[in-house]
């Protein structure tokens, strides 16, 4: 551990960002789920554990932002003694006297985020796990104590400021937007005792891809192939930023880095593995360069998995033939199965089956079609990949600004045409996120909710359980009579039982969306 008056700079994140979750970066979502009444040792213990030491107490993996945070540092005058990225539950063997400042990066600090929005509100309501451990890491004893400055980061910073939390959490600067050319800043003139900044924004994309290399491995073996997407969806952050790949020899180099730290699974940080190298206006795929990006990573000793994660639709409609050679290496270096059957899988975004809402706010999301073709694309592109055996995960917006009935028939009519895709989707309430272009609109409420929307949000979790279910019980339930009685019995009566209970605070709509998934 660390010595007794503590180490200069402490970069941490809550508990649920710096967990792992036994290696399964999809269930990490559960964490914008209410807390409810579990106690806080409990869910640390079972649900987000820590991701193990070095063997001196700092953090085995991290979060890649604060990878990256410290990279940052030490590239300018920071010793490596100096620094230290710990978990939160080891803070006191790290901040001390001589500790100057803690840096925290967070993607989710109020539970404001997509995910906790939606299903906090759904589950029940109460405060979502996210943030729950955000504030029991600000209000850590160790920082009480010593008072260092404490410095927020990281996607979800926004919210601090949102919420107007900053000052009653003690945070002393809040960084908003990408870090690179104002983090070394901030943190000299913290560790130098000068006043820092109250808020630091920065507008434009700050990064050029010269960011100094990770120095240790980040949480599921992450490294980033490329950054923001610029197809300018208007309700998304990263479309908004201009795309910048990083070059395949500095990829290399974090993959190697991220195999020495322990770490045979690589996820592919992008928000689109299709347009690796992409040149082209119209957003056209350049096959060559992803399928060798792919082959390189595969090919670094000690590689077994290689998770993507994110990818758009469009260009797996433009050039099927890459999405076959990707999958023939991919399934090779699968992470996930579903049943006993090796599948690839990302997340995309399907958003809506509305024309009149892809014109309006997302004219860019389908190119190089228009946004008439917006329901054949996303239908030929899940053909084209589970033809291949990709199994993506997809999301859907319930509540964008001026949405109306005839356009979530729309997406009800379009989610039924894909009832036997093999495709996760999940429903999400719309969220203002901070730097894009709605940010300033109101957000989708549970009580907005309409029938048509009950119907969507129903009918999306009736396919998922419908599509996963055996297969997840299959993976926790080995004995073939348990599985049986826990899928015809156990599972309908907790349905009809969880039904009546969430039904009564919820209304009818709430306990029939219950009964149907439960039976499903």
């Amino acid at each position: 551990m660390a010595k007794s008056s503590g180490v200069k700079v402490v970069l941490t994140a809550s508990a649920t960002e710096m967990s792992d979750y036994y290696n399964n970066s999809f269930v990490a979502f559960v964490a914008g789920f209410p807390k409810g009444p579990v106690p806080l040792w409990f869910l640390r213990r079972t649900l987000y554990p820590p991701p193990g030491h070095d063997g001196v107490g700092r953090a085995k993996y991290a979060p890649y932002g604060l990878r990256k945070v410290e990279s940052l540092l030490l590239e300018n005058g920071f010793d490596e003694s100096e620094v230290a990225v710990v978990h939160p539950l080891d803070l006191e063997a790290f901040v001390g006297p001589s500790t100057k400042v803690v840096g925290i990066s967070s993607m989710d600090p109020t539970g404001m985020g997509y995910v906790s929005k939606t299903y906090s509100s759904l589950v029940g309501g109460g405060e979502p796990m996210n943030a729950v451990e955000f504030r029991e890491l600000v209000k850590d004893s160790s920082i009480r104590k010593y008072k260092p400055k404490v410095v927020v980061g990281g996607f979800g910073a926004w919210q601090l400021e949102r919420r107007k939390v900053a000052d009653s959490y003690g945070v002393n600067c809040v960084i908003i937007g990408e870090g690179e050319k104002v983090v070394p800043e901030v943190f000299r003139k913290a560790v130098n005792g000068e006043p820092i900044p109250r808020v630091v924004r920065v507008e434009n994309s700050s990064g050029d891809g010269s960011a100094p290399l990770i120095r240790h491995a980040a949480l599921h073996g992450c490294v980033e192939i490329s950054r923001g997407c610029g197809r300018n969806c208007q309700f998304c952050t990263p479309t908004m930023q201009k795309k910048r790949d990083v070059p395949i020899e500095r990829i290399m180099k974090e993959v190697e880095v991220t195999v020495r730290g322990g770490s045979s699974m690589i996820t592919l940080v992008t928000e689109d593995i299709f347009l690796y190298g992409a040149k082209d206006k119209r957003f056209i795929p350049n096959k060559e360069a992803v399928l060798k990006l792919v082959k390189s990573v595969a090919s670094c000793p000690g590689v077994k998995s290689i998770q993507p994660a994110h990818m758009s639709l469009a260009p797996v409609v433009c050039d099927p033939g890459m999405v076959q050679e990707l999958a023939e290496i991919l399934l090779e270096h699968h992470w996930y199965k579903h049943g006993d059957k090796p599948i690839v899988t990302a997340e995309t975004g399907v958003e809506t089956g509305s024309v009149r809402l892809v014109k309006k706010y997302m004219a860019g999301k389908m190119l190089p079609f228009k946004p008439e073709e917006w329901k054949d694309v996303v239908s030929q592109a899940l053909g084209i990949l589970n033809d291949n055996e990709w199994y993506p995960l997809c999301t859907l917006i319930i509540g964008l600004p001026d949405e109306r009935e005839e356009d979530v028939l729309e997406t009800l009519e379009l989610v039924d045409g894909l009832k036997d895709a093999n495709a996760f989707y999940v429903p999400l309430f719309f969220v203002p996120l901070e730097n894009c272009l709605l940010m300033n609109k109101r957000g989708a409420e549970l009580d907005s909710l309409s029938k048509a929307r009950w119907e969507l949000l129903t009918r999306c979790w009736e396919y998922n359980v419908r599509i996963w279910g055996d297969s997840f019980l299959e993976h926790r339930i080995r004995n073939p009579f348990l599985f049986n009685f826990v899928k015809r019995f156990a599972i309908p009566f907790a349905g009809r039982v969880a039904g009546v209970c969430y039904g009564a605070k919820h209304g009818e709509e709430m306990k029939e969306t219950i009964w149907r998934m439960a039976t499903a």
